[in-house]
């Protein structure tokens, strides 16, 4: 919110016809240069307070609506202050010039104040955004684990791909809130229909604790001794047909 050069010169000019009943013409020319410097002060930090709130608006509605999580209470109180400050009129700054300037000069102090608790309430944001970004970035590398003993179907690999780079972007996104939630919504739905974690591995085939303990084993180290595995295991296995055509035994 810009304040209009032709508003501050009407401003000045009344400052200027009450210095004259009061004050050396001086001591007026000091005024409206004062007055010029702070109403600058002020648009600077007004556009720095709105480019603060629009990165938080952004990381707000990411959490928010994407991943469904409510904001904290401090972000909730922060964005209302900065929304209500960016929401003052031109004529209530200007009003706020008077023969001291104090009034603007406390404004510009409450503005730049709004932005740092802006700032920390993004912070915030981004620290939840951190910890969903973990747990996905968890289950797509356990869904990539299964993928790996079951034969990598190509288009389960992209899927896990696509929902992996998603995630990795969540801090530095591209794109408005409402296209970033289809695009998620999209992934999320592909994704689940994937076998994407042991669990539910476990009950869609049917298989003991042990299978899966050593099934674990092999997505990560590759490869497993047949003198390691029990005989109920061997038999779970190779009734998945998707593991019978990508375990091989070795003599």
């Amino acid at each position: 919110m810009a304040i209009q050069s032709t508003a501050l010169e009407s401003k000045l000019d009344s400052l200027e016809q009450k210095a004259d009943q009061y004050d050396t013409r001086t001591n007026t020319a000091a005024r409206v240069n004062k007055a010029e410097e702070h109403l600058t002060e002020l648009n600077q930090a007004l556009n720095k307070l709105e480019d603060s709130l629009d990165v938080f608006e952004q990381q707000a509605g990411i959490l928010t609506e994407v991943f469904g999580r409510s904001l904290p209470s401090r972000a909730t109180s922060a964005r209302d202050k900065a929304r209500s400050i960016t929401r003052v009129s031109q004529d209530d700054v200007l009003d706020m010039i008077d023969e001291s300037g104090q009034s603007l000069s406390n404004h510009i102090d409450e503005i730049r104040e709004t932005r740092e608790d802006v700032n920390d309430a993004r912070r915030s944001i981004n620290n939840h955004l951190k910890k969903i970004q973990r747990r996905q970035l968890d289950d797509a590398n356990t869904a990539e684990s299964i993928q790996k003993i079951v034969g990598e179907d190509p288009d389960a690999m992209d899927t896990i791909s696509r929902y992996r780079s998603f995630i990795r972007s969540i801090l530095n996104p591209n794109g408005s809130v409402p296209s970033l939630k289809t695009q998620w919504q999209g992934l999320e739905k592909a994704f689940e229909n994937l076998d994407t974690d042991w669990k539910g591995f476990q009950r869609h085939h049917d298989l003991s604790d042990q299978t899966i303990e050593d099934l674990k084993t092999l997505s990560e180290e590759g490869q497993v001794d047949l003198d390691d595995l029990s005989d109920t295991s061997v038999n779970e296995m190779l009734n998945i047909p998707e593991l019978r055509s990508t375990i091989k035994v070795s003599l």
